[in-house]
């Protein structure tokens, strides 16, 4: 029987979509995977955010200055990341996607060990570039998975399940890096959060199972692959996707920087490791209710038009920049929990954003585009955010001392945060016009092919 006319959160209700299948997997093995894929990227992010925790006793066993710190967070990680989406992502959009995350998984969770071996800043860099390879594989695969898992109307809910990687891995990497750190030390540390990683790389490799390659679409309308010739050529000439990739690579910008937000809180508070890896676990455990809400409300709102889809990330990003600039003012520790816990509850932009990418690429482009936006973001936010601040926090300090990484992360998220917010505003107003030139290629891919339109 087929099921009732839905508007697709994807098109934001242009045409009724006429659900006459039902999903390739049950709901329930669906939900199991959705999680597996959880898993995998909240590993990703424990890797990544781990680091910030151990960055104060890396420079003092390694004496490192605060510039050689940002480019251990930011170049060395992000330009080797980047150089790697692409290729990874191109094979991922013809080959098995869940070898290549299995394979991604294990390869960067053994390197999250090795970085404990460094004894200098070259070995350290290098340790770091191998994670980022590794960590390059995952993110494009799982969100193309995703996208053939889950039907139009709820994907955005979906992403922003996924999405929880952000706070949860952010949770989960704070506390094990700021109590590990207290009573372990960070070499102890890099070898234990690298083990989880090796044990999920075989369930993944043995229960997680390979969806239909554009199941939601009309299977005439599946191109077998795309060069990234044609896919960049076709995704740049939309406006919509233009601009929230630049939008999404100013904002990595200023949230790369705030990886030196455990520096900002030792030196202007005096907070123990242990205290710093509380309050942000708590407040990674929060932000899960407002990554939820970004996705309930994007999937209830872009059926009134396609408008609101690229329109939510601008908004939500204001209010949350409305909260970091009371944060970076604070002048005491209880305003500071305090406002803590009140900016993970702001619905999150990048669920919104993950969405927005994947229903603008055609089904045999979504992996390279998911990996165009995180290339793209991860080559110029990485590689300028940690670098930049810490520039300016050396600069700062002969006026402002232990203050001035106060002062530059205030900078960072001051102009990233609004110019990222009037790019998405941007985006927003040829969004429904663009979706309808994908929905073009794939009618006239299906008429070259032989298929009936």
């Amino acid at each position: 029987m087929a099921h009732p006319v839905v508007p697709p959160s994807g098109d934001g209700g242009r045409t009724p979509l006429i659900r006459e299948k039902a999903g390739e997997f049950s709901a329930r093995y669906t939900n199991f995977a959705l999680g597996l894929l959880l898993g995998v990227a909240t590993i990703n992010l424990i890797d990544r955010s781990i680091i910030n925790l151990l960055l104060v006793p890396i420079s003092q066993d390694l004496h490192l200055t605060d510039w050689q710190l940002g480019m251990f967070t930011g170049p060395a990680f992000g330009i080797f990341y980047a150089l790697s989406q692409i290729p990874i992502a191109r094979i991922a959009d013809r080959a098995k996607r869940i070898t290549i995350i299995a394979i991604a998984l294990a390869f960067w969770s053994s390197m999250t060990m090795v970085q404990a071996a460094a004894v200098g800043f070259l070995t350290l860099a290098m340790a770091r570039a191998a994670v980022a390879m590794g960590e390059a594989g995952s993110g494009p695969a799982s969100q193309s998975l995703i996208t053939d898992l889950f039907p139009p109307e709820r994907r955005a809910r979906a992403f922003a399940i996924f999405a929880f990687q952000l706070p949860v891995g952010a949770a989960i990497g704070s506390l094990i890096g700021g109590w590990g750190r207290e009573y372990l030390g960070w070499q102890p540390v890099l070898v234990i959060v690298g083990i989880p990683g090796l044990v999920l790389a075989l369930v993944v490799w043995k229960w997680l199972r390979e969806p239909t390659r554009g199941y939601w679409q009309p299977q005439s309308q599946v191109v077998a692959n795309a060069s990234f010739g044609e896919t960049v050529r076709f995704l740049v000439k939309l406006p919509a996707f233009r601009h929230t990739v630049i939008a999404y690579s100013i904002w990595v910008i200023a949230v790369s920087a705030q990886s030196f937000d455990v520096v900002f809180l030792e030196r202007s508070f005096g907070l123990k490791p242990s205290s710093i890896g509380t309050l942000v676990g708590f407040a990674g455990l929060l932000a899960m209710t407002g990554y939820y809400a970004a996705g309930w409300i994007a999937d209830r709102l872009t059926t009134r038009g396609s408008v609101w889809a690229p329109r939510l990330p601008a908004i939500f990003l204001l209010l949350h920049l409305v909260v970091a600039l009371f944060y970076y003012n604070a002048s005491d520790v209880s305003a500071v929990m305090v406002l803590v816990c009140i900016g993970p509850l702001i619905p999150a932009t990048l669920p919104l954003v993950l969405n927005n990418i994947q229903s603008l690429a055609p089904a045999h482009m979504r992996a390279q585009a998911a990996a165009l936006l995180l290339t793209t973001s991860t080559l110029i936010g990485m590689s300028l955010g940690p670098p930049t601040v810490g520039f300016l926090s050396d600069w700062l300090s002969a006026d402002h001392g232990k203050e001035s990484m106060r002062y530059a992360l205030m900078c960072m998220v001051t102009v990233g945060w609004t110019w990222a917010a009037l790019h998405y505003w941007l985006a927003s107003r040829t969004y429904a016009r663009d979706l309808t030139a994908k929905d073009q290629l794939a009618a006239d891919n299906a008429v070259t092919a032989g298929a009936t339109p």
